[in-house]
């Protein structure tokens, strides 16, 4: 039974703490999942619910309950990564996004799979890091860009584009490798889904004069969140990951003429409760005592996770004519990991994939992934490419 007291006032204090150090992070230019997640860390068992149990805290953080609430969080971020993307990102992504994205992918993947390899881990555990290796997200990079004056740079563009296909792919490559059925009845399941999804998306744009006129705008705000996790819900029921059914989700409700208000009622709903205590859930989650191990995984783990987005990148930008300092620059761009690597991998956690002291070393080598990426990304960043230059031979 649920202790409704407990839950409440964890969340009571979780919520703002999560805001206030995601804030902080911010203040010094990190990004603000870290503040959030150590928020999580903060309130679960090896802080401060170590010394409080007389309040409960230790149980509602990491209890059922909150993990329910935490997971609908990866379901709305991921539904807005969807609607952020867009069919019509997808299409304009072009032969040299399309050239980059697949190295970045396939190499990124080959390099996790090579680290499972040398630690002794079995096929599906080096399946399961090369998927958290694939895991990209670029909210440093463009910023970093934009104070650069580079964002709508050939390098800036081509970083946007591969970002938005990595988003994909990922997705895609983790639903296959992870499915839970033999990899036949997977493949079918697969295509029934796609199957699903593109008979959706033409009944959308075949009745799209309709929907135009609908002005019902609450109505369609929360048809938007029902469609999301019944698409997530059929995802889950095809042995795919729920994460799978809200991205593509948010694909087809990019088609909509209310995408940018859906955009912006999801964003708000998401980033004011669900999302932020996804990641302090993540905190919470983590288990001080499995570091014990994790010294030779990270040893392995964060150089490998590095070097193959740079390669992967730089080579697919070498393919696409980009100079080498310039394709080196993109490789780096596409370094960072946050949100997206933290869901893969508590993903596979919850599929059972990970035994529970593998679990916490995975979590803890994936965190720190995330910090020390999001921090050397701004400095190799602006060391490697330099587009004043570019403008130079530009204008000779």
């Amino acid at each position: 039974m649920v202790d409704l007291e407990s839950l409440l006032f964890a969340l009571g204090v979780a919520l703002p703490l999560a805001k206030i150090l995601g804030y902080a992070m911010e203040r010094i230019k990190q990004p603000a999942v870290i503040g959030e997640i150590i928020a999580g860390i903060i309130l679960g068992p090896f802080a401060v619910g170590k010394f409080i149990e007389e309040v409960n805290f230790v149980s509602p953080a990491i209890c059922e309950e909150t993990e329910a609430i935490a997971k609908i969080g990866i379901i709305l971020l991921l539904l807005l990564s969807g609607i952020e993307t867009g069919i019509g990102e997808i299409r304009r992504a072009g032969k040299s996004g399309i050239i980059t994205s697949m190295f970045d992918v396939s190499i990124a993947f080959i390099f996790g799979y090579i680290v499972g390899s040398i630690l002794g881990y079995d096929v599906l555990h080096c399946i399961a890091i090369g998927n958290i290796f694939t895991a990209t997200s670029v909210g440093v990079t463009v910023k970093t860009l934009m104070d650069m004056n580079a964002l709508h740079t050939d390098v800036g563009e081509l970083i946007l584009t591969v970002a938005v296909l990595d988003d994909i792919l990922g997705i895609i490559v983790l639903s296959i490798t992870l499915g839970r059925s033999s990899p036949e009845i997977l493949l079918i399941k697969v295509v029934i889904f796609f199957l699903i999804f593109a008979l959706i998306l033409f009944s959308i744009r075949k009745f799209h004069g309709i929907g135009s006129k609908l002005h019902l705008s609450r109505f369609i705000f929360s048809l938007s969140i029902a469609f999301c996790f019944i698409f997530s819900a059929l995802a889950l029921s095809l042995g795919l990951a729920a994460i799978t059914g809200s991205f593509f989700a948010g694909l087809v409700l990019s088609t909509l003429p209310q995408r940018k208000a859906i955009n912006d009622f999801v964003r708000r709903i998401g980033e004011l409760f669900f999302i932020p205590l996804f990641f302090v859930w993540v905190g919470a989650s983590f288990d001080f005592s499995a570091l014990k191990g994790v010294g030779t995984l990270i040893l392995y783990f964060l150089p490998f996770a590095l070097a193959g987005k740079i390669i992967g990148c730089s080579l697919g930008a070498k393919v696409n004519r980009f100079r080498a300092r310039d394709a080196i620059a993109v490789g780096i761009g596409m370094m960072p990991r946050m949100e997206v690597a933290l869901i893969v991998a508590t993903t596979e956690i919850s599929m059972g994939i990970w035994s529970k002291t593998l679990a916490h070393q995975i979590l803890a080598a994936t965190i720190m992934l995330v910090i020390v990426s999001s921090f050397i990304t701004p400095f190799l960043l602006k060391a490697v490419y330099k587009p004043e230059e570019k403008n130079e031979e530009r204008r000779h």
